[in-house]
Formats: structure tokens, sequence, C-alpha cells
């Protein structure tokens, strides 16, 4: 029997430090949208110096979570109906339908047991009403359907606006008002994938985006 070893661990900078706590105040509410962040407030709450926050703040720009302007305070990020509509749904659908229709054909059952276990996951949060839990196994089941497409510059575009996304999801809180839904979608979606039917995946994807995004849009829409 190979004896037990624990994991190498990787130095974490800093700077990821506070990226990660800040980053990890904005999902769980903590930080809300429109809340100013001053660099200074924040060195004096940590006990470390400006330059690190500074770059965090820059990492979080980027990841969409902050905003910042000239000569004024950096605020949480926070994203009207009509970005959602219009930006990050479209973004999401080309990103997923693609990943669908180029790697649907390559998942096999080790792929599908582990979209399983997303789902289950969600289950268990709703039945535990943990919002955090449900949201984290809802990306979760959508990262690896593209990552499982092998296509690396998806997963470069999803890493770009998975924290939006994120953010999204827990500013509309209302969107998982009917949390079985939510949960029972994946249920279909996944049938589908296991049968392989790349176009009714695609279609049920499509109204699933729409259905957990936004509640406005009329049938005639999707």
């Amino acid at each position: 029997m190979k004896p037990f070893s624990f994991k190498e661990q990787k130095p974490v900078s800093l700077r990821h430090r506070i990226t990660n706590d800040i980053r990890d105040a904005i999902l769980n509410g903590q930080l809300k949208p429109g809340d100013r962040l001053r660099e200074i407030t924040i060195s004096k709450e940590m006990g470390v110096s400006r330059g690190p926050i500074r770059e965090a703040i820059r990492t979080l720009e980027q990841e969409g979570l902050l905003l910042s302007s000239p000569y004024k305070e950096t605020v949480v990020a926070e994203f009207s109906k009509a970005e959602v509509i219009e930006v990050l749904i479209p973004i999401r659908l080309s990103i997923e339908l693609f990943a669908i229709r180029s790697g649907l054909s390559l998942m096999n059952g080790d792929d599908f047991q582990r979209l399983s276990e997303f789902v289950e996951g969600m289950k268990e949060g709703i039945l535990k009403k943990d919002l955090t839990r449900i949201v984290e196994y809802d990306i979760a089941f959508h990262e690896y359907i593209i990552q499982a497409s092998n296509a690396s510059n998806l997963m470069n575009i999803w890493s770009s606006i998975v924290n939006r996304i994120r953010l999204h999801f827990f500013m509309q809180g209302t969107m998982y008002a009917d949390q079985k839904q939510i949960y029972e979608e994946h249920v279909v979606l996944l049938q589908a994938m296991k049968a392989k039917d790349v176009e009714q995946v695609c279609h049920l994807m499509k109204k699933h985006i729409y259905d957990e995004n936004v509640c406005i849009l009329q049938p005639d829409d999707i």
C-alpha cells in the first residue's frame, strides 16, 4: 500500500490573499453593489500597505466585480437587466452552445456521473436552504460542460465572465424563488445529454439560461 503523503502546498502571495478576501466579501454579499472601497481604509483594516490592495483592486476590476473611475472611489459593480439580457446572456449562450455542439459526443459515463454529482449538490443545497451551495454547484455544472469540450479558448472566455455570473446570481436572489425548478431543469438537461441529443440539449440549455437569469423575458424572446 502506498504510504500517505500530504499534497504539495503552493505559496500564495499577499496580493492573492487580499484579492480572495475582497472577492469573497463581494460574492457572499458582505459588500453589496454600489458599496465604496477605499484603499486607505482596507489598508488599515488588513494591516498591510496599499500596494497589494491596489493590485487586488485592479484584478477584481478585470473580473468585472469592481468599477473604478478617475479621481473617484472604487465601487462594487452592479448589473442592469439590460446588461444581463444584451451582454451576459448572449456571451454565456455562445460559449455553452458551442461547447455542447463540439464536446457532447466526447462525453462518457464518467462525465455524466460527475455532472450528476453537481445536480445532487444543488438538491442538497435546496434542502438546506443554502444559496451559496446552490450557486456554486450550478456554476460547476456548466463549467464542467465547457471543460469537457476541450476547447481551451472557451475556458479563457468563461473565466473572464464567471465571477460576473456569480455576482449576478447573488444579486438576483429572486431567480431562485422556485429553487426546485432550477434543480429539475438540470435533471432534464442531464437526461438529454446522456441521450446525446445535441439539438435537444441546445434547446433546453437556451431556455434554462434565460429562465435562471431573468424572469422578465417572454417565451417569444427565447
